[in-house]
């Protein structure tokens, strides 16, 4: 490893096992330079490490110094969903390991879900009610990345995150062509949402394990095959249309 990669993950490995909060000044550049005994180059290029993996900033000025940042698990999540397409992972591989996740993580939330997350889950879902009326482009996933949130395990969310960011990258829309609509979409959502509210664990389990069935057996379901066209029909298919 280079000077600067040891300096970086000595950093990291502090800031982890003494558990600094995101905002915490970690020291000013010249305490750090001299507490790690390397020149201010090697200091700078592990600051861009940390900086790189979203765990520390860098502020210049009279309060300057490096702060502790709160990290963004999307830029490691894409990084994961990146190695797996390269690995060839299959769709319904996806599909097995997010019934295998989700499933749980509803019946955590069921368990444990407050007030607060409560009103949260209602926010969301009056705000996608909104935008799937709308001409915008919708979001499938973030319903299911929002539970993974609300499970408390960061485990849980950086796995779902992952696993809906490849099957944003890797499958087709299912809806339109295969008459999945975004009605049925966000009228699954609701009904797995009222489960979780209801504390009710195991039908929210159910919800959420045939809302992920039906969405994967839509997307594997092939368009029927256009019938055969008759000799006449197919020479008048071949005709251009007069104007």
């Amino acid at each position: 490893m280079k000077k600067a990669e040891i300096v970086a993950d000595q950093i990291e490995q502090t800031i982890v096992g003494q558990r600094w909060e995101p905002g915490d000044l970690f020291g000013s550049e010249v305490e750090l330079i001299a507490r790690y005994g390397v020149s201010r180059a090697i200091f700078r290029e592990a600051v861009r490490l940390l900086e790189h993996h979203g765990l520390a900033e860098m502020r210049r000025g009279l309060h300057g110094g490096l702060f502790i940042v709160q990290p963004d698990p999307k830029p490691v999540a894409k990084a994961m969903a990146v190695y797996l397409d390269f690995e060839k992972v299959e769709p319904r591989q996806l599909d097995d390991a997010r019934l295998a996740i989700e499933v749980f993580c509803v019946e955590r939330v069921a368990a444990r879900i407050s007030e607060d997350d409560v009103a949260e889950v209602r926010a969301f879902l009056a705000a996608e009610a909104a935008q799937f009326a709308s001409a915008r482009t919708p979001s499938l996933h973030e319903f299911h990345v929002l539970l993974a949130r609300l499970t408390a395990n960061p485990a849980l969310h950086l796995f779902v995150q992952t696993l809906t960011d490849l099957t944003h990258r890797q499958q087709q829309p299912v809806l339109d062509r295969n008459r999945l609509s975004l009605d049925d979409v966000h009228a699954a959502h609701v009904k797995i949402a009222e489960a979780i509210i209801a504390r009710d664990g195991a039908l929210a389990r159910h919800r959420m394990m045939t809302h992920l069935q039906e969405v994967s057996a839509t997307r594997n379901r092939r368009p029927a095959p256009r019938p055969a066209l008759r000799g006449e029909e197919r020479r008048e298919a071949a005709e251009p249309a007069v104007s």
